[in-house]
Parts: structure tokens; C-alpha cells; sequence
């Protein structure tokens, strides 16, 4: 079969490779699309240290189903629209026999350990499938950057009439709206590109604010109260602290930008205001699945570009020159 091979930064050729060899709990998924996203863009710059070359990039998946392992009785079908979880615990550390298997000690991921999507099929345990009635296969594979932040909204457990502040207006930031709006909660938006703050405001932010230029927005916003919780999608510094100022007492900060940084947080920050700080990895699926098939709309918004496997290098280069542009760049296979 043909698949795009990642075999040094900025390297990746589009070759025959062997077919796929499912093991004994594997399912075959023909691929549909695959979205890039900013982990793929940093392995394939050669920016992450632990990213092996040569390397099968692609993790946010939506396909057909081809073959499911023998013996399987589930709810799956050959046939079906499936989206994949690529995020794989090892089900046995302490923290997964504790149900937080996010902080798994062995994770690997479809697309970084394991060969991904951008290829003409992919393996994946037959777990790790979700069906996706109804949705496309650009729309299931939409679902994985849901996920995530369905992830993050679940971490930060949200009631009522609760104000949130989102730093960051990238693909994470923007679901994260998306859902939050869904749900009824008033959401300011930061984010320095004007672009990504119009399209947050068209996606249910009732403000949006560029932080450079407003400093004073979220108390303001908020009445001096501050964010009953803050998300910071950013991965920046900036954003970073940015987003624990922006929490008012008693609020919380969800962390869900990924970052190599660290989080300086004054004592009486958490001791007297009562923050509370956490982080979200990982992903939700039946929970995003919901929010892409009732937001269909919102979701289609968030694919910038589209490229056949053929022109994939093209994709990556259209995702990193265009990053102040893009929100979603695409591949087909």
C-alpha cells in the first residue's frame, strides 16, 4: 500500500510500504482523511526529542471499516465510519488500574509509537474504534481534537452559569468553545490573531479579546471577579500565565496546551484564593462524538485546507507557514 514516510525533519516521501498486518485484537480501517496537528508538526520540524525516523505520522483518523479481528462480537460493523482513539494505555500501572489511565507510564499513541493514518489503511486495536453514524469521514476525524477537549471540559467540571476565559484560539481552544458554548456558559476568547478571534466569536464566544492589546479585559469582562475557569490552549508562556490570572477566587485553571515550560503559581494563589489547578491529556470519545454530530455546522469550520497524500509535504508546509491562518489542514489519502 502507499503511505507517507517520515524519515528525517522536513523529509517526508510518499512510498510503497507492506501491507498492514493486523495482530489478533486489531481492526483495518481504510483510511478517509487525516488532520494534521501541532504534534505532528513538531515531529515532522524534528523538534521533539523522543520522535524515531523514520516514522507513519497521522493520529486524528476518520475511515471506513475494512476487517475487525476474529472472534470480535461487539457493536462494530464492516462498513461503518469509524473515527480512532489513537491514545493507547498500557492497562496495567498503577494509574491505569486506578481509572487515570491520561497518566499512564507506558502510553503510546497511533501516529508517534505506532504507525498512523497517513497511509492507505491503518491498524488499530479494536478498542480504540468508535462508530460514527452519520458523520463523513473529514467529520470523524474531526472528532479526535474534540475529544481533547472534551477531555479538558470534563476536567474542568463546569456548573451552572459558570464565566470561562479561553487562552488560545487554535483547534483545541476553539472546540473547547464549541463545546462550552453547547453547554450555555458565557466564554470570553484571547487570542493576538484577528482572525482566530472572529472565528471564535462566530463559534459562540460572547467576547474575544486580543491580550496584547487589552491587558484589562477579563476583569472587566467578569466585573473584577475573574474566570470561574480558565483554559489554557495556548502552549505559550504568555498564555500560560495569562490564563492563571485570568481565574477568579475559587475558580479553576485547566491546563490543556502542550508545553515544556514551567507553571510558577504563588501559594496564596491556591492556599486563600482557593485555585485549583489541573491538567487535561487525552481524549473523550462518546463525549466529542455527541458534540461533532450535533455541531456540524461549527465543526465544518474548522477545515482550512485539504491535500491528497500525494502533496502531503505541501500540507505540512501549508500548516506552518499559514499557522496565523490555519486551523485545520487535511489529508486524504
Amino acid at each position: 500500500m502507499r503511505a507517507a514516510v517520515t524519515t528525517g525533519p522536513r523529509d517526508i516521501p510518499v512510498e510503497t510500504v507492506a501491507d498492514v498486518d493486523p495482530g489478533p485484537g486489531d481492526a483495518v480501517v481504510d483510511v478517509g482523511t487525516v488532520g494534521l496537528c501541532g504534534t505532528d508538526l513538531h515531529m515532522y520540524l524534528g523538534e521533539r526529542h523522543d520522535t524515531g525516523f523514520p516514522l507513519r505520522q497521522g493520529h486524528e483518523v476518520g475511515g471506513t471499516l475494512t476487517a475487525l479481528p476474529r472472534g470480535y462480537d461487539g457493536p462494530l460493523q464492516v462498513g461503518d465510519t469509524v473515527t480512532i482513539n489513537p491514545a493507547i494505555p498500557c492497562g496495567r500501572c498503577r494509574p491505569c488500574t486506578r481509572g487515570r489511565w491520561p497518566a499512564c507510564t507506558s502510553f503510546r499513541a497511533l501516529g508517534v509509537a505506532l504507525p498512523g493514518g497517513l497511509a492507505e489503511q491503518v491498524v488499530a486495536p479494536v478498542g480504540q474504534l468508535f462508530g460514527a453514524p452519520g458523520l463523513t469521514p473529514t467529520e470523524a476525524a474531526l472528532v479526535e481534537p474534540f475529544s481533547i477537549a472534551a477531555m479538558a471540559v470534563a476536567r474542568a467540571e463546569l456548573r451552572g452559569d459558570e464565566r470561562i476565559a479561553i487562552v488560545g484560539a487554535g483547534p483545541i481552544g476553539l472546540a473547547v468553545t464549541v463545546c462550552a458554548a453547547a453547554a450555555g456558559h458565557e466564554i470570553l476568547v484571547s487570542d493576538p490573531v484577528a482572525g482566530r478571534r472572529a472565528l471564535a466569536a462566530e463559534l459562540g464566544a460572547a467576547r474575544v479579546v486580543d491580550p496584547l492589546a487589552e491587558p484589562g479585559a477579563v476583569a472587566d469582562w467578569s466585573h473584577g471577579e475573574g474566570a470561574d475557569v480558565a483554559f489554557e490552549a495556548s502552549g505559550t508562556r504568555p498564555g500560560l500565565e495569562s490564563a492563571l490570572g485570568a481565574v477568579g477566587n475559587g475558580g479553576r485553571l485547566v491546563v490543556v496546551g502542550v508545553a515544556a515550560h514551567d507553571l510558577v503559581v504563588p501559594v496564596p494563589k491556591v492556599l486563600f484564593e482557593g485555585v485549583t489547578i489541573v491538567g487535561a491529556r487525552a481524549g473523550l470519545f462518546p463525549e466529542a462524538l455527541a458534540v461533532v454530530g450535533a455541531q456540524r455546522e461549527a465543526v465544518a469550520r474548522f477545515v482550512s485546507a485539504t491535500y491528497p497524500l500525494d502533496d502531503v509535504a505541501a500540507a505540512f508546509d501549508h500548516a506552518i507557514t499559514g499557522a496565523a491562518e490555519v486551523v485545520k489542514v487535511l489529508v486524504t489519502p
